[in-house]
């Protein structure tokens, strides 16, 4: 009725450590394959990216929440802008129009 010696275990751990081999061998080589695949211009998975002339400033993103918001005009935009060192492009305005005849906003 009971055995001993070489296969006294159940039968069952074996099985489960054979599943959890091929499931462990299944994701490598998914991961593997979608890390050849990616082009290497293209960012990989749980970079953090930031787009080319972005300014990773809260300040400046709240600035620029409350500009969208309508709760500062252009000229106090531009103004803190410059003032927390990000240059705006001279000529630049609401809705890309330029203010002729206004002195650009000082560089920081």
């Amino acid at each position: 009725m009971f055995r001993y010696g070489h296969h006294a275990s159940h039968p069952a751990f074996g099985i489960l450590l054979v599943v959890l081999l091929g499931a462990l061998l299944v994701v490598g080589v998914v991961a593997l394959v979608r890390i050849w695949r990616t082009p290497p211009g293209r960012s990989r998975p749980f970079r953090t990216v930031t787009l080319p002339g972005a300014v990773n400033d809260p300040a400046l993103a709240e600035l620029r929440i409350r500009y969208a918001r309508g709760d500062v005009t252009w000229d106090e935009y531009s103004q803190r802008a410059s003032n927390l060192g990000y240059p705006l492009p001279q000529g630049t305005g609401p809705a890309g129009s330029s203010h002729e005849g206004q002195a650009p906003p000082p560089a920081a």
